[in-house]
């Protein structure tokens, strides 16, 4: 029966031009690709479960590609790429499903999660977390990210253009039209040895049935100025009914958001 590969990577998003393949710049999809071709002898194409752009990391982006050595196992498969793929990315595993998988279309959810360090500044975070001076109200945080549980026009935290009403997002399908399925925060310990460098951790996880540019970003640009008492909880409810990006919270850098995990068929959240 024909098969094809699933891989599933890790990589560093400040050290590549995101995932997507583009001329000129050193990209996932373009050092995967590569590494494909020259394991398999021919070239080939990879599938990308999402997207994630420049300076946004991965722990368990999904890949599907066309099985390149049939009789290779797939262990021998993940060694055989690892020395092609440079230090930036890794295949953390590869399975063998079949020929009918899509990536990206069979995917049921995928999780984000989003670091935040409070406190005194640390040079080792400065690619991984958002970094905040101030303590940021962890209770009021989590009250606002409950509300954005469920199906809702999501518009309002939604960037590159297609947030506002003559987008052409709103002429697809679902427009901005998403279900969260999980939204919590919580204030996590150093993950590094902190010493004696004042502060603490947060990590905001959300997982959804899909997502929309820059949407859990907004999200976390939302999150924080509820968290540092510029607005009050129920903002967030305003930003729902609005459905307009004008007017939205602004961004939260890139390089603390990780694409943590895909599921598919009977995977848990």
């Amino acid at each position: 029966m024909e098969q094809r590969l699933k891989l599933t990577l890790a990589y560093d998003g400040s050290r590549v031009w995101g995932s997507q393949r583009q001329p000129g710049r050193e990209t996932v999809q373009g050092v995967l690709e590569a590494a494909l071709t020259e394991l398999g002898g021919h070239p080939v194409a990879a599938v990308f479960a999402g997207r994630t752009d420049r300076g946004v990391h991965a722990n368990g982006q999904v890949v599907g590609c066309e099985d390149v050595r049939p009789e290779m196992a797939p262990e021998r498969i993940r060694q055989a790429l690892e020395p092609r793929l440079g230090d930036a990315i890794s295949v953390v595993r590869v399975e063998r499903v079949p020929a009918t998988f899509h990536a990206r279309f069979d995917a049921v959810w995928r999780e984000y999660r989003y670091r935040i360090w409070c406190g005194t500044r640390s040079p080792l975070l400065a690619r991984y977390a958002w970094h905040r001076r101030g303590a940021l109200d962890v209770t009021a945080m989590r009250d606002a990210a409950g509300r954005l549980l469920g199906q809702h026009d999501f518009a309002s935290f939604v960037a590159g253009g297609e947030g506002v009403p003559w987008s052409d997002r709103q002429q697809a399908t679902h427009g901005t039209v998403r279900t969260v399925l999980h939204a919590s925060v919580q204030q996590v310990e150093a993950w590094w040895p902190a010493g004696d460098i004042a502060g603490h951790g947060m990590e905001i996880r959300v997982a959804a049935d899909g997502f929309l540019p820059r949407m859990v970003r907004g999200f976390v640009g939302a999150l924080g100025e509820i968290g540092r008492g510029a607005n009050e909880p129920d903002w967030i409810d305003e930003l729902l009914d609005r459905a307009d990006r004008r007017g939205g919270p602004r961004s939260a850098p890139p390089h603390g958001l990780v694409l943590w995990r895909i599921g598919y068929g009977d995977d848990r959240l």
